[in-house]
Parts: C-alpha cells; structure tokens; sequence
C-alpha cells in the first residue's frame, strides 16, 4: 500500500497529530516530514496548527462545517471553551461582524490561523474559567460559555486594565441588552462576586440601568 492510499485510514477523523499519522504511515520521521509538506501543498491535507492536521476529504464530508470549525476551537489549545464576541454575537448582544472564533482559556494569549478560520484564544485567571456547558452540534461536543458568561468574559477582558468602570465607556461598546434577561443578569452578577473586585461590583447595576433606559 503506497503512503496516499494509507493516508486514506485517517479520513474518518475529525483530527489527528503527526505522531497517530506517523503509526498509520509506519517510515521514518524525515520521510514523513516530506510527505506532509508534499499533501500540504497538494491540499490533501489540511494544517489545523503546527503538528495537526485533518484530510481535505474529512472536512469536505462534513455538513456542519461550522459546528466544525466550534470544535476544532476547542481542542487547538486546551483547556479553552467559546466565549466574548462569537458567543455574544449569536445571541444578537453583538451587532457588529466577527471576523474570529473567540475563546477563553486558561492558557497564554494566542491566535491561530488556518485554512477554515482564524482563532482567538484570551487568558483568563483559573477561579473564573466556568461558565460553560458542553453543547452537542452537528455531531460535534463543543464546550461554549453560556449567554452571561460569555458577556461577563467580554467585559472582564475590556475593564481588567480601567481604574473605574462608568456608564459611558459600557455604552462605547454599542451591546444590545434587550437581550439579557432576569436570570442572566443573575448569573452574570454571580461571576462579578467571583472576581472580588470592588471596581466590578457596580457593572450589573449599570447594565441595568442602560438596559432600562432604553
């Protein structure tokens, strides 16, 4: 069987790293390096980040291939789940275009870039990596921060740095809190209590309040 032909075993998986292609391929690491390069640039291959890979026919076969893109997400850098902008926008809180899948992980600030997208991965402290669920899609089980969290997250990220958080610097971000309902607010103001910061404890009010106004 030649290498191509062999390659075709890995067709069924959803991903796979150089060293579970390097028992299928069963030759040196050299000759295997070669080959990559080789299915690459044939577009055989598809390179997820360096070391990782799906085959072109994988990701043609799927019909969910943004539950795909969710998922691959997920297992480019762990732990990580979805969250900020792409989560936000999804629930209509964010108006404006994403460009990226956004994540929160406990691990460094990253950013990857491949042929099925561009990924951001933002750091936060571990006592606040929670609010999220595991969501089955397209075949796919995708961690992804609920609506309060992944607003709660947005905001965290954006105020960490702000010696004090007002009324006019929520509203720069243009959010539409029609919404976030009763419950979300209760969920997000639990995660405020989290961070035990004094300058946070006034955000669930002022959201609120812009919420009303409107």
């Amino acid at each position: 069987m030649n290498q191509v032909k062999k390659l075709t075993i890995m067709n069924n998986a959803s991903f796979f790293n150089k060293t579970m292609l390097a028992q299928v391929m069963d030759i040196k690491e050299n000759a295997l390096s070669e080959n990559i390069k080789r299915w690459l640039k044939k577009g055989i291959l598809i390179r997820l980040k360096n070391g990782f890979y799906v085959t072109k026919e994988y990701y043609q076969s799927i019909s969910e291939k943004q539950a795909y893109v969710e998922f691959v997400a997920n297992i480019l850098k762990k732990p990580s789940y979805l969250s900020t902008e792409y989560v936000l926008q999804k629930y209509g809180i964010l108006s404006e275009s994403v460009f990226a899948i956004t994540s929160i992980t406990r691990k460094k600030t990253r950013m990857y870039i491949n042929p099925i997208g561009t990924f951001l991965y933002s750091n936060i402290k571990d006592e606040l990596f929670t609010g999220y669920r595991i969501v089955n899609r397209g075949g796919f089980d995708i961690k992804e921060a609920s609506k309060a969290k992944a607003l709660f997250d947005f905001f965290y990220l954006r105020l960490y740095q702000a010696k004090i958080i007002n009324r006019e610097w929520i509203e720069s971000f243009r959010l539409n809190l029609d919404e976030v309902t009763k419950s979300d607010f209760v969920e997000f103001d639990s995660y405020i209590r989290l961070t035990k910061m004094r300058k946070f404890s006034e955000l669930t009010g002022l959201l609120k309040e812009i919420q009303n106004d409107r």
